[in-house]
C-alpha cells in the first residue's frame, strides 16, 4: 500500500493551500509537511527550495499550480474535466494566475502583512500604491470574466477558481482594494463555502 503523498510547506502561505484544498475535495490522501522555503527537507524533494514541493512515493514535484493538475490527474472529476476545451480554459487561468495575478497581490501582502510579521521593517507606501496600479488592472479583468458566472470555467468550482481564489487568502489582513469589485466578493464568498476552502484556511496567530 502506498503512503500518502506529502505536501510540503507552511500551511499560512497562499500557494501551499492549492494543493491542500484540491485534495481535500477530492478526497486524496496527503501527509501535510509544515515547513518554510529553503528547508532543507524541502531542498530534498525541489532543489530550488521553494513551496509547495510534493512527494508522491518518489515521484516529486515543485510549483503549485502544477501539483494541483498533478493531484487532479490522480482522481477524474469536474475540478479538472476530460473534455479539451474546459482544460485550455482552466490551463489558461492557471498561466494568468501565475504570470499576472500572483505578481499582481504579491508586493501588496508582503508589505502589509508579511514584512511586519517577520519584523522586516515598516511597510513601504511607495511600493505598495506602484503595486495596488497593477493589482487593479488585473482585479478588473477578473471582475469583468466573473460578470453574470458564478464559477471561473464551467457551472461548478475547477481547479481555476481555487488557484486564482488562492491569491485572496490574506485579502482582508493585507487590505486588498476589493471595494470596487463586487464579481469577484461574490465569487469568493461561494469559495468560503466550500469544505475544502474551510479545511485549508490558515490560521494566523
Amino acid at each position: 500500500m502506498s503512503e500518502p503523498i506529502k505536501i510540503y510547506g507552511a500551511p499560512l502561505s497562499q500557494n501551499v493551500r492549492k494543493p491542500l484544498a484540491v485534495a481535500a475535495h477530492l478526497g486524496i490522501s496527503i501527509e501535510s509537511i509544515p515547513v518554510g522555503p529553503h528547508d532543507p527537507a524541502v531542498k530534498a524533494v525541489n532543489p530550488c527550495g521553494r513551496i509547495p514541493a510534493m512527494d508522491d512515493n518518489g515521484f516529486t514535484l515543485g510549483e503549485s499550480n502544477a501539483i494541483i493538475v498533478y493531484l487532479a490527474s490522480k482522481k477524474p472529476s469536474d475540478i479538472y474535466p476530460e473534455d479539451a476545451a474546459r482544460r485550455a480554459e482552466i490551463n489558461s487561468w492557471l498561466s494568468w494566475d501565475a504570470a499576472h495575478w500572483t505578481p499582481a497581490y504579491q508586493p501588496i501582502q508582503f508589505e502589509r502583512l508579511i514584512k511586519p510579521m517577520l519584523g522586516r521593517g515598516e511597510t513601504d507606501e511607495a511600493v505598495v500604491e506602484t503595486a495596488i496600479k497593477v493589482f487593479e488592472r488585473e482585479a478588473a479583468h477578473l471582475d469583468a470574466a466573473l460578470a453574470g458566472r458564478e464559477w471561473l470555467v464551467g457551472e461548478g468550482p475547477t481547479l481555476a477558481d481555487i488557484a486564482v481564489g488562492a491569491g485572496l487568502t490574506h485579502a482582508v489582513m493585507a487590505k486588498f482594494p476589493l471595494e470596487d469589485y463586487a464579481n469577484i466578493r461574490a465569487w469568493y464568498e461561494r469559495l468560503g463555502a466550500l469544505d475544502c476552502w474551510k479545511k485549508t484556511t490558515p490560521q494566523l496567530g
